[in-house]
């Protein structure tokens, strides 16, 4: 950084030389000298997330804000390299959009898109409204209660099988959903079929029952929404 204009000790400007070129008003000499003004372009977290320059912050009245939990768990599962064990579906396989990088471009659309769910807790989701998708941006994220991003959490299974499915001793594949038995079947087609009915009735039955809270534009997502065995990231992992 370097001072760019200077009245008196106490009231300088100073700009860092970064690509963004934040410029620091009424700084202090003493600050300057030290080492400690702020730049909010930093990035702080793992590398990528910086708070940038605007009206939100990262606390309020000493808590931590929850939209900045959001966005901070968002870059923890897809960067930091301590949780790639706990977030094995994410650490080097989903990323954040540039713009997502900094906090204030993230904040302006949670406040956008944020509903009062109650005591319930919003999940910031990437792949409800497009299964697969690995980037989380503005354009294919949805905030959802956590009762419905629930559903769509896929733990992690060794056999190659998709959820829903194991096999039988015969060797036989057998659909259940939610611990309830749909039956056995020679074809894996066959049972996923049957188990795929089922997870989509679920779904359309919790839609419903959020129907009068969450947005149009969600419930239509999930009340449409297919469960289709080259989406299921364990089968694809086989």
């Amino acid at each position: 950084m370097e001072i760019i204009r200077y009245k008196r000790h106490d009231d300088m400007d100073v700009e860092f030389l970064d690509d963004f070129h934040f410029v620091k008003e009424h700084a202090t000499y003493s600050n300057f000298k030290r080492g400690e003004i702020k730049n909010p372009y930093d990035k702080i977290l793992f590398g990528v997330g910086y708070l940038g320059f605007g009206k939100w912050k990262s606390r309020y009245d000493k808590k931590i804000s929850d939209v900045y939990l959001s966005w901070m768990h968002m870059l923890e599962r897809c960067y930091d390299p301590d949780q790639k064990e706990k977030y094995p579906a994410y650490y080097n396989k989903c990323t954040v959009s540039m713009v997502w990088h900094d906090f204030q471009n993230f904040a302006d659309w949670y406040a956008q898109n944020k509903y009062d769910v109650g005591a319930e807790v919003l999940h910031l989701d990437k792949d409800i409204k497009y299964p697969k998708n690995t980037i989380y941006s503005p354009y294919s994220c949805i905030l959802v209660p956590q009762r419905i991003n629930e559903l769509f959490t896929c733990k992690p299974k060794e056999n190659g099988l998709p959820v829903g499915i194991s096999l039988s001793t015969s060797g036989k594949y057998v659909a259940s959903y939610n611990g309830k038995h749909l039956g056995t079947y020679s074809e894996l087609k066959d049972a996923y079929k049957i188990y795929a009915i089922a997870k989509e009735m679920a779904i359309q039955n919790v839609a419903n029952d959020y129907k009068e809270i969450i947005p149009h534009e969600i419930y239509e997502i999930l009340m449409k929404y297919k469960v289709l065995i080259e989406n299921d990231k364990n089968y694809l992992s086989s």
